[in-house]
């Protein structure tokens, strides 16, 4: 890693060397605030300014990315060979990943169909996982939200046996 970031032109100091091992260490979709807490427990002198500039840095070398789910939370995600999706519950806020590559090829299809060339793309799913459905004793049809009240999208009670 020190070898790395040299070539990118920074330097590996005691304090970010612990700031990447943490971050690694928690997973994918780690919160500033939950890198924070990790590192504050190995060191508490660090400041949350700290953490957050030096994520930024994980990001801006290319060993992470921004996730964003429209939640206002900003999650960083490691960067991985191989491409993935994101399933996020909009009730607890998990995110769990998914592959996608079989979908990866009708995106590339497509998109040299109409002579385009990706460079990145995200693959990004908002429903409610099947914990929180269960909290709430209700099962939705196509993955759609609970409360949703248009026919094209009603849960599973609100069609009931009634044809529409």
């Amino acid at each position: 890693m020190r070898e790395f970031l040299r070539t990118k032109g920074y330097k590996m100091t005691p304090q970010r060397e612990m700031i990447f091992r943490a971050f690694f260490e928690l997973g994918e979709h780690v919160t500033v605030e939950e890198l924070y807490e990790k590192v504050r427990k190995i060191d508490p002198s660090v400041g949350h300014s700290t953490v957050w500039r030096n994520l930024k840095l994980i990001c801006e070398v290319g060993l992470a990315e921004e996730v964003k789910m429209g939640d206002g939370v900003t999650r960083y995600d490691r960067v991985t060979r191989q491409p993935h999706g994101h399933f996020f519950c909009t009730e607890c806020k998990s995110v769990v990943e998914f592959n996608v590559e079989p979908i990866v090829d009708i995106m590339t299809t497509e998109a040299a169909g109409r002579n385009f060339a990706p460079e990145h793309f995200k693959v990004e799913v908002h429903g409610v996982c099947a914990e929180c459905r269960e909290k709430v004793g209700r099962q939705t049809a196509r993955g759609t939200s609970p409360g949703i009240e248009d026919d094209d999208h009603a849960t599973v009670e609100e069609r009931g046996n009634t044809s529409r």
